[in-house]
């Protein structure tokens, strides 16, 4: 069996495993939550992103999420509880797109397109300021190289 079959196991030993791997967040899988555990942590989140999002209700959406965030991809074992990783990326990335846009409540748009895109692409690498360093690319294309000048010989 190939080392990466192997890692990509769904048992919790081989999850953990995977986990401490990752050079960004090298932590241990925590306990996961029951539905009524997610409602009272986006309870606390809303108190704690008051000052940003002053209309913030994310109590709302426990049923969604909590749908999304047991989904076969990222629930294998099928216990129904969700892991408090992927509720903080899933909470997060939809905050940093509704802030973005100027909004003071979240999006539903931005926690389904977050869902999504932690359900599609889990284990992608994401890059930190990247719209930045694209615009920073296409400024140097577009400014004309620097000719060379020519030295006069003695």
């Amino acid at each position: 069996m190939p080392l990466k079959d192997v890692f990509d196991q769904p048992e919790t030993m081989w999850l953990q495993f995977r986990r401490r791997l990752d050079r960004v967040q090298p932590y241990c899988r925590i306990a996961s939550h029951t539905e009524a555990e997610v409602r009272a942590i986006l309870l606390a989140l809303e108190r704690i992103y008051h000052p940003s999002f002053p209309e913030l209700n994310l109590r709302q959406w426990t049923g969604s999420i909590y749908t999304w965030l047991t989904h076969p991809l990222l629930d294998p074992q099928k216990r129904g509880r969700v892991i408090m990783d992927h509720l903080m990326q899933l909470v997060t990335t939809a905050l940093e797109w509704s802030y973005a846009q100027g909004e003071k409540d979240v999006n539903p748009k931005h926690l389904k397109a977050a869902a999504e895109l932690l359900t599609l692409r889990r284990d992608a690498i994401r890059v930190i300021d990247a719209q930045d360093q694209k615009e920073e690319e296409k400024d140097k294309k577009q400014e004309p190289p620097e000719e060379p000048q020519e030295s006069n010989p003695k």
